[in-house]
């Protein structure tokens, strides 16, 4: 049974206008997201600034709300607060933020702050407590001296880690992770998703994984969904994203993904420029009269992509074949 699934998930937000602030039209933010997480599975969303990821992740969490669909946990119905009270929620799915400086309340020491999810949910004594947060200390590599700091006293990178330290601190089933390394440094960014890797490998957590940056998601992610528009319009293995994208979006999300090599950049520049020319000629043969992304379309196991209708019709007629 999955952890997770997402069915036809809408988020939208009301456009007012005039002076009674009446409603004139609404940003589709998210518009009818689907998909499922295995527990233990690291799911990725990736797209650009305003594809939708973010607004994805926060109404999963409950810090927006959902204009339509199904979110199923374990089965069990939590598209809305009520729903979600009726279960241990709360508890099982947790956050980690992308700005690890506003996430963390400035005026409390993180014994405090790592603490306060214990707090919350589990009935522990204060000497038991204490313990618990020097474990998770431990776990993210922080070393006890740090019990007593403030947040402002660390770098972004230990920042993020005493992120990371609070999300895990219940034991949770899932962790949605919004951007969690794209304010650091390269060197750091390494430190921080290791610890990340570590984590899941000893707690069996399951990741939902929001980023902009395909090099960070090829590492971390084992299935992948690209969002454009508030949709999803491609999703697949790790194998079928990088590999044999389908999608024109994704092909241009990954020609954006310089080469490790410096003599190979005067061939990533001609590859993104011919993907551009593509993109911009024959973008608005992929959505409908209203932009939407036309409906997935199974072009392989497991690998679906909002494809023309056309070119939608030779993958139904392979399937028939077969």
């Amino acid at each position: 049974m999955s952890l997770i699934k997402v069915k036809n998930l809408k988020v939208h937000f009301p456009i007012r206008r005039g002076f009674f602030n009446g409603v004139v039209d609404n940003v589709r933010a998210v518009d009818g997201v689907s998909f499922e997480i295995q527990p233990g599975e690291t799911f990725g969303l990736v797209g650009e600034s305003g594809s939708g990821k973010s607004t994805t992740g926060r109404a999963i969490i409950g810090l927006e709300k959902v204009t339509s669909g199904e979110i199923t946990f374990e089965g069990h119905d939590v598209t809305s607060h009520k729903d979600r009270k009726e279960i241990d929620y709360d508890q099982d799915v947790q956050m980690i933020f992308q700005n690890s400086f506003s996430s963390l309340n400035p005026r409390k020491r993180i014994e405090s702050i790592i603490a306060e999810p214990l707090k919350n949910f589990e009935n522990l004594t204060p000497e038991q407590e204490k313990i618990k947060v020097l474990q998770l200390m431990k776990i993210v590599g922080l070393s006890p001296d740090a019990l007593y700091k403030y947040p402002h006293q660390f770098s972004g990178g230990q920042r993020q880690r005493i992120g990371i330290a609070r999300a895990v601190a219940t034991n949770p089933k899932l962790v949605i992770a919004d951007e969690p390394v794209s304010a650091l440094d390269l060197s750091v960014q390494a430190q921080v998703l290791n610890f990340m890797k570590k984590i899941q490998c000893n707690m069996g957590v399951s990741y939902l994984f929001i980023s902009h940056d395909l090099g960070v998601v090829r590492h971390m992610c084992d299935r992948i969904a690209i969002m454009n528009r508030g949709q999803i319009v491609e999703i697949g293995s790790r194998e079928d994203i990088y590999k044999h994208p389908k999608h024109l979006y994704t092909q241009r999300l990954l020609a954006a993904i310089p080469s490790t090599k410096v003599a190979d950049r005067d061939k990533d520049r001609e590859r993104r420029q011919k993907i551009e020319k593509e993109y911009k000629e024959k973008q608005k043969d992929y959505y409908d009269k209203e932009g939407r992304a036309y409906p997935l379309v199974e072009v392989s196991k497991g690998h679906l992509v909002a494809l023309p209708p056309k070119e939608a019709l030779k993958y139904k007629d392979i399937k028939e074949e077969n």
